[in-house]
């Protein structure tokens, strides 16, 4: 072998093992962020918390951890284009509060369900992080959090992706009745 192929085969070997330490290290962190969030959400229903303070602390995870933005935009789909700086504002606010507010809600049947993180999975610039609602009595769910720059973008519960569900509800919704009562109905929603 010549001194160059030796060194062309030491090049793409070193790249190859920086792609893997940068895929293995955006794994980790995906990991985690679904691992932390689970602890926090745990540690604030069984506190017996009302339902006021679930709600705000639901409020605060939810912001840390969620990337609103991309998740309203996705939902929106291409009603965001032809939406107003006001009727975007507007819906987002709407938007991200009827999601807690009914997140908040499904926590408050917390009946000892825990979260067993399994394998993560690169998917282009996100990173899917495989896991199980673990039952205390019934199946175990499967829940894979889809993760991009350390946030969530989506949630797929036994494979059906919410952020795809709320987008073709939303979408048949503003056809019907416009977007401005889309707003109006997540207003009403989130309280």
């Amino acid at each position: 072998m010549t001194a160059f192929r030796r060194w062309l085969v030491t090049c793409v070997m070193a790249s190859a093992a920086m792609v893997f330490a940068t895929i293995g290290a955006a794994a980790q962190e995906a990991a985690q962020v679904v691992e932390n969030m689970a602890s926090q959400v745990l540690a604030t229903v069984k506190t017996g918390a009302s339902d006021a303070e679930r709600e705000q602390q639901m409020t605060q995870l939810f912001r840390a951890n969620f990337d609103v933005n991309a998740i309203g935009q996705m939902v929106l789909g291409r009603h965001w284009n032809g939406a107003t700086p006001e009727q975007r504002d507007r819906f987002m606010a709407a938007f991200e509060r009827a999601e807690i507010r009914a997140y908040s809600g499904r926590f408050k049947n917390y009946q000892g369900q825990t979260l067993k993180i399994g394998k993560v999975t690169p998917n282009g610039a996100s990173q899917l992080v495989d896991s199980q609602l673990m039952q205390p009595a019934g199946q175990p769910i499967r829940i894979v959090w889809e993760i991009s720059r350390g946030k969530v973008i989506d949630i797929a519960v036994e494979g059906v992706s919410m952020g795809m569900t709320r987008r073709s509800d939303f979408n048949s919704y503003v056809q019907r009745n416009g977007l401005d009562a889309l707003i109006n109905e997540l207003q009403r929603r989130g309280g």
